[in-house]
């Protein structure tokens, strides 16, 4: 009786060991698969003033609301409804608009940068394509020291325009993807589990 307890006993504490190895494994490969999430857009918004006359364009301010969706459920639902800000300035000459942007999204995250559009086919008539890229270069919460881009198009029409689009953020803050933090939760219990049962032999 006291030979099995003794081999019960090392079972539990190999089992235990085992379960702390896997959870060191899955902390270190976490930022590795969770460092980078693919998105998409689609929104619908206008300007939020009057254009103001700068030399030779207009500086513009705009607000965009709609939906940023990834492969992942879980951030689709802590990130919706999302609003996109752009402020930039409108060259008559060329038809291209730079600015900047911020993103907020509905759990108070933020993704901030640089905004660029090409208005070159609605100058004509102010309605009609364009085409914008966003370049991400920072943001708020878990976005925080985050980079990647965005590139969209739209249309214009006489009271708003529409955009879609996708792309790629990465950061040391973006959230571990499911399949990382469920490997972690199961080493975690199974540790957990192994020391009771190690509790109630001894």
């Amino acid at each position: 009786m006291r030979i099995k307890l003794m081999l019960k006993t090392a079972m539990l504490k190999t089992a235990m060991t085992t379960a702390s190895l896997a959870i060191l494994a899955c902390i270190a490969s976490v930022p590795a698969h969770a460092s980078t999430v693919d998105f998409t857009y689609n929104l619908v918004g206008g300007l939020t003033g009057p254009p103001v006359f700068i030399g030779t364009g207009l500086m513009l301010d705009g607000l965009a609301t709609g939906s940023f969706l990834s492969s992942n459920p879980g951030y689709n639902s802590v990130w919706n409804p999302a609003s996109l800000h752009t402020h930039d300035t409108l060259d008559f000459a060329t038809g291209q608009s730079s600015g900047i942007f911020s993103c907020n999204f509905a759990d108070g995250d933020t993704l901030t940068g640089l905004f660029f559009e090409d208005d070159s086919a609605v100058l004509a008539t102010n309605t009609g394509p364009f085409t914008e890229k966003l370049t991400i270069t920072g943001g708020i919460g878990a976005f925080a020291g985050a980079t990647g881009f965005a590139i969209g198009g739209g249309v214009i029409g006489a009271t708003g325009y529409t955009a879609i689009g996708g792309g790629t953020v990465s950061g040391p803050s973006v959230v571990p993807e499911p399949a990382s933090v469920g490997l972690f939760c199961e080493g975690l219990l199974a540790m957990v589990a192994g020391r009771k049962l190690y509790k109630r032999q001894s």
